[in-house]
This record gives C-alpha cells, sequence and structure tokens, in this order.
C-alpha cells in the first residue's frame, strides 16, 4: 500500500494514492431490496470507530473558491500512530447551496470504504443520496450501495439498495491537498480589507479556483510581491498556512511563509 507524507507545518497530509475518475452522480439503478453481508458489517463497524475517535487529529487544506459560488475543502484525520484514517472532500457546485462530500476511509495505508453524500436535480426535482463503496486490498470496489431521500436529514432513515460496484475517484481531493492542476497556487494579487492584507492565490485564469490568506509578516518575498504585483501574477508560489478559528466562530487562513516556486 500507499504511504502518506506531510507537506505542511500544520497536519496536512497528501495522499499518493491514485483513485480512477469517476465524479458523483446517479447513473445506477438499484437491483434488489439490500441485504448486507458480514463482510460489509465488519466494514461499518470500521467506520463507526473511525467516526466516534474523538482522539484524531485535524488537518486541512487550503480553502478554495469560484466566482460561480463553487467551493471545496479537504480534511484528513489522523490517529496516534500518524497514519490518515478519514480524508474528507468537503465540496459545493456552483449554482447549489448545498454542501455536498466525499469521505474516504483507510487501514493500513490503504482505502478500504467511501462514502458520498450528493444532491440530484434541483428545486422542487432536487433530492438527496448517499452511496457507499467497499474496497479490497487492491483498492478495487467490492459492493456499493445507495439511498435517497428528498431532504438530506432524512438519508438515515431510508434503507439502502444495491448498485453496481462503484469506484469513488479521490483525484480532486489529493489534487486539492497536493496544490496540484486547479488548485495549484499561483500569486493573484493582493486585496486590502482592514484592518486586514490578504494574499490571493489559486488557478491562474478569471473563473478559476483561489485562496485567500492573511498576511501577518512583511518578509522578502511579500514585499517582492507588492513592489511588483501586476508582473507576478500567475508566478507560481509555495504557500506553508494555517488554519484558526475567532472568539466569533469565523475561520481564517493565516499565511506562515510563501516562496517562488
Amino acid at each position: 500500500m500507499n504511504l502518506f507524507k506531510s507537506v505542511s507545518t500544520i497536519l496536512f497530509f497528501a495522499l499518493v494514492l491514485i483513485g480512477c475518475s469517476n465524479q458523483p452522480g446517479v447513473n445506477e439503478d438499484p437491483i434488489t431490496e439490500y441485504k448486507a453481508s458480514s463482510e460489509e458489517i465488519v466494514f461499518d463497524d470500521l467506520i463507526a470507530e473511525i467516526d466516534l475517535n474523538d482522539t484524531l487529529s485535524r488537518g486541512n487544506s487550503l480553502f478554495y473558491s469560484k466566482p460561480n459560488g463553487a467551493s471545496i475543502e479537504v480534511y484528513v484525520f489522523v490517529n496516534e500512530k500518524g497514519e490518515t484514517v478519514k480524508m474528507i472532500e468537503s465540496y459545493i457546485d456552483g449554482g447549489s447551496s448545498s454542501i455536498c462530500s466525499n469521505t474516504f476511509y483507510f487501514k493500513d495505508g490503504g482505502r478500504f470504504a467511501s462514502k458520498e453524500k450528493f444532491e440530484v436535480g434541483e428545486g422542487e426535482e432536487g433530492y438527496f443520496v448517499e452511496r457507499v463503496s467497499y474496497y479490497d486490498e487492491k483498492d478495487k470496489p467490492i459492493v456499493s450501495k445507495k439511498r435517497s431521500a428528498t431532504y438530506e436529514e432524512e438519508l438515515d432513515f431510508e434503507m439502502f439498495s444495491p448498485i453496481e460496484k462503484y469506484n469513488c475517484s479521490m483525484e480532486r481531493a489529493l489534487s486539492v491537498l497536493n496544490q496540484s492542476g486547479p488548485f495549484a497556487t499561483t500569486f493573484q494579487g493582493f486585496v486590502k480589507e482592514e484592518p486586514y492584507t490578504y494574499i490571493i492565490v489559486g488557478e491562474n485564469k478569471l473563473d478559476g479556483y483561489s485562496s485567500s490568506l492573511v498576511v501577518q509578516n512583511v518578509d522578502r518575498t511579500i514585499q517582492v510581491l507588492k513592489e511588483n504585483e501586476r508582473d507576478m501574477i500567475g508566478k507560481a508560489v509555495i504557500i506553508e498556512f494555517e488554519t484558526v478559528r475567532s472568539a466569533e466562530g469565523y475561520e481564517y487562513q493565516i499565511l506562515h511563509s510563501v516562496q517562488l516556486r
């Protein structure tokens, strides 16, 4: 199995596993009434054990957003041995206000389950879906199931139905963690919003993903970027940061350092 490595001064772990490229969607029809096997019950017990473990340490990626309202952030949960046991990809698609998620569960360095919650359709025609898949030691899906409800909070009261095996992709979550692809950090300028100055980093396109961080220390690199702001737009940078919560409950991304690539 692949290993995890630390890529930030906070608990920020980038998985080096590779998932397939399927994206959330509803393209499967229930086959028969669902009945969990003994193997699935073991997997569900492992999931419950991880979800209820309040000793896990949590790290997170940068929070990215788009002008159209889309956003995405990834959380990683690590046990006392330093092993990643859960990863949550939390996102909002453009044009929607619903927070959707892909949650991945790991044991001994390998993924054994994924749990997706997402919305299908819009308005009165819309509904929520929960899709769960379990994986073997080669990261191949062995069983998949789903359930749906008009409202997300009603999902827990619905019965699962078996569906065709589905491999939930980790590709986008890994790109967010690794700050690669559309989530690569390029310098996009500064924004002054009293009493703070924010540095904007992200995809080098007007409608791309971007992230803002509070600048607390004007070091030499920040000074260079300020003095040559227009010319430095699009320049690749390496970001080290911390996410903090204020007394009022707001979360801020604090820039620790920025380096030119």
